[in-house]
């Protein structure tokens, strides 16, 4: 599978967090609970181990909703979000088992998809991701390209936080440069865990 690789750097705050909630490996890689958005299919439902953050932010899992087919690159089902003409975004969050430490380069990998039909929300987008004390967008950690193919692809991305980072948010968003919000849609499927880095 093609492979794409996008270097940021990061902003972010501290927020204290009970480890016991979580799962953290011995070899310090930050495990994200559910990263494949395992749960029932259907529109408007946000997967186990998730939450939203956004107004009016309402994920679908799949495949099914909204007559949306495929197979899921790992497991039962993926998710997808969507961007709306009015300028509102869809988004998914979790709350990470211990945070992100300033000055260290961490990567992390997801694989994305476009469906070419969604009940409108058919122009492709691209994938940003937040970090923040709180479930908010509050630091922007890095964006992948458009993302417009139909078939699963793997995006690497790699970032230094400044600040500590506790909660990580991806977001589904317009084409940089666009000024005119439009209906759009990108499918996510198997996050990799979190983990260091060596910096190039």
């Amino acid at each position: 599978m093609q492979k794409f690789s996008i270097t940021s750097a990061c902003l972010a705050l501290l927020l204290w967090a009970p480890l016991d909630e979580f799962m953290e490996q011995k070899d310090g890689k930050i495990v994200l609970r559910n990263p494949s958005f395992e749960d029932s299919p259907g529109a408007s439902k946000i997967p186990r181990s998730w939450m939203t953050v956004g107004l009016g932010s309402t994920p679908d899992i799949m495949p099914g909703a909204w007559g949306v087919a495929g197979s899921p690159q790992e497991g039962a089902s993926f998710l997808a979000l969507v961007t709306r003409s009015d300028g509102t975004v869809e988004d998914i969050a979790q709350r990470l088992s211990s945070p992100l430490v300033p000055g260290v380069c961490y990567t992390f990998s997801i694989y994305l998809a476009h469906s070419p039909r969604y009940v409108g929300h058919d122009l492709p987008v691209r994938l940003r991701i937040w970090g923040g004390k709180s479930p908010a967008k509050q630091f922007l950690l890095c964006s992948s390209e458009m993302v417009s193919h139909s078939d699963w692809r793997k995006y690497t991305f790699q970032f230094v936080p400044k600040s500590p980072v506790q909660y990580l948010v991806l977001e589904a968003y317009y084409a940089p440069g666009v000024f005119k919000p439009y209906r759009g849609n990108i499918l996510l499927d198997n996050c990799s865990p979190i983990e260091r880095c060596e910096r190039a």
